[in-house]
């Protein structure tokens, strides 16, 4: 079972089935989807989403849904630590929210929590991210995070038409010396 967390604005819970439903919606939103896939993919579908919602929790791998503490039930998207798909031997971080709460600073602020426990709680050694290389605000917020190009990495296609994806890292180390401070 994943652990619940808390940073100050927001709570993160282990994905429910119950959170399905929303995180189809975000999957289906043309902003949320750009540089993702297309909308209407059946790898975004409710069904393939429960499919692999659950897959890696034995591993201490899964997804967090998020909500501020302000509304708890108001779902605003969500973050994950997950095995990568192209077989890398690093957890990758994912994050997708709802375009109405973009630009709020949630994504900052829940990414670094989930670093946290990744880090802390579940000893990684190294974190990524896989993100398309024109989503300049994914790659903004992982310059914030303090995440590095990984040139070494194999190349791994992203998005719809697929384009190689830009490959980040972060190591524990670089983690504790740039911390974001507690907001």
């Amino acid at each position: 079972m994943l652990p619940e967390l808390e940073s100050e604005r927001l709570w993160l819970r282990p994905r429910q089935l119950s959170d399905l439903d929303a995180i189809a919606d975000l999957n289906a939103d043309p902003q949320v989807m750009r540089h993702i896939t297309a909308v209407g993919a059946a790898a975004m579908g409710r069904e393939a989403v429960a499919a692999r919602s659950f897959s890696h929790v034995a591993q201490g791998l899964g997804y967090w849904s998020i909500f501020p503490k302000e509304a708890p039930a108001e779902f605003i998207g969500y973050v994950g630590l997950i095995p990568h798909s192209d077989g890398l031997e690093v957890p990758q971080l994912s994050y997708r929210f709802a375009v109405r709460h973009w630009g709020k600073g949630y994504a900052r602020e829940a990414t670094a929590c989930l670093l946290d426990h990744g880090f802390d709680t579940l000893g990684f050694a190294v974190v990524g991210i896989a993100t398309h290389p024109k989503n300049t605000a994914s790659l903004k917020l992982a310059q914030r995070l303090g995440f590095a190009a990984a040139p070494d990495d194999p190349p791994v296609l992203i998005g719809e038409p697929a384009v190689p994806a830009a490959l980040l890292r972060l190591t524990r180390e670089a983690w504790k010396g740039l911390r974001p401070p507690a907001a």
